[in-house]
């Protein structure tokens, strides 16, 4: 089962079989024998959802003289093929085709009426497959990222209560007070900012455009979470969330810097003195409270920092940190 790419001339996706025996045979047809396979220019011309029967349209003469039969199909232990083109919606049309051994005889015509009547329901089958892999597929990303970049996520209905929070912002929760649930729906312990919060919330759900907050934990302190709050899609996102109509992303804000000395180095090339600098600088610390904290001399810090200028295309301690900042974080 494939779609096929016309301008690779090669199977996008291909899912042959599901024994592991025959990798080797599904990687020769996708790398170079799939675009001599003669059949495949029948089905895909083909009417939606009919089967067509090999036997019907190759000879075996057409077969004796074929390099796609006599180098592969065969030697690889099959021979006859029913084929049909399946309607996939929002993307392009499936080639689904079963494949008899070649020890064995050419469908029978109670075997074409059989399978012909199925062409329906497997195509009902592979869709839902498809869609759930599809939908398996995202939910790994997705939960992967959230965790990759340290994000809390809410969910949160139309009467902007909680209906989905991943781990991240369940330990959020638990972790600071200046951020709560309180009757299933998320307050700002602030009340100026819980008044702001609230406001936020459902302006977003009206006009869809999204809005960032600062929350402390009391007034005159430093923020501590940072809340992004948007507005869902659509009916793409209630198998994820249900009846969630805004979602809320949220970081708390910690002890360790958003990009560390590692990633800089990694991103910019910077040396390890280096990226100690730029780690400090990010961190809003100046050269030389950097330089008076590691007993460095200001001029080898000095000497640092320009370097940095020079590896971030940068002329100054502003520009650099304003580029240093795009390098996206990591959850250790």
């Amino acid at each position: 089962m494939f779609s096929w790419d016309a301008a690779r001339n090669a199977p996008h996706l291909s899912v042959h079989t599901a024994d592991s025996h025959l990798d080797w045979v599904v990687s020769l047809y996708d790398q170079y024998y799939g675009a001599l396979d003669p059949r495949r220019e029948v089905v895909e011309k083909g009417s939606r959802g009919n089967f067509l029967f090999c036997q019907d349209y190759l000879t075996e003469s057409d077969v004796a003289r074929s390099e796609f039969y006599q180098d592969f199909h065969i030697p690889t232990g099959f021979r006859y093929l029913a084929g049909a083109r399946l309607a996939r919606p929002g993307a392009d049309d499936i080639l689904l085709g079963l494949v008899r051994g070649s020890d064995m005889t050419p469908f029978s015509p109670e075997q074409r009426v059989a399978i012909s009547g199925m062409a329906g329901h497997l195509q009902r089958s592979i869709n839902l497959w498809q869609d759930a892999r599809v939908l398996h597929r995202d939910a790994a990303l997705g939960t992967e990222l959230m965790a990759q970049l340290g994000l809390a996520v809410f969910a949160l209905d139309r009467d902007r209560k909680l209906v989905f929070a991943n781990q991240e912002a369940e330990a959020m929760l638990r972790a600071t007070t200046c951020l709560k649930l309180i009757h299933q729906q998320l307050v700002a312990s602030v009340a100026a900012e819980n008044t702001g919060l609230q406001a936020a919330i459902a302006r977003v759900a009206q006009s869809r455009q999204g809005e960032s907050l600062a929350l402390r934990a009391e007034s005159g302190v430093q923020p501590e979470i940072f809340l992004n709050i948007s507005r869902l899609p659509g009916r793409d996102t209630h198998s994820a969330f249900g009846h969630a109509e805004v979602l809320v992303t949220a970081r708390r804000r910690g002890t360790a810097p958003l990009v560390t000395a590692r990633q800089l180095q990694q991103s910019f090339r910077l040396s390890a003195a280096e990226a100690a600098v730029a780690e400090a600088l990010i961190c809003g610390r100046t050269p030389d409270e950097y330089a008076a904290g590691t007993g460095v001399s200001v001029a080898t810090v000095r000497t640092q920092l320009r370097a940095i200028f020079e590896k971030t295309s940068t002329r100054s301690q502003t520009e650099a940190v304003g580029a240093m900042l795009w390098v996206l974080s990591q959850s250790e």
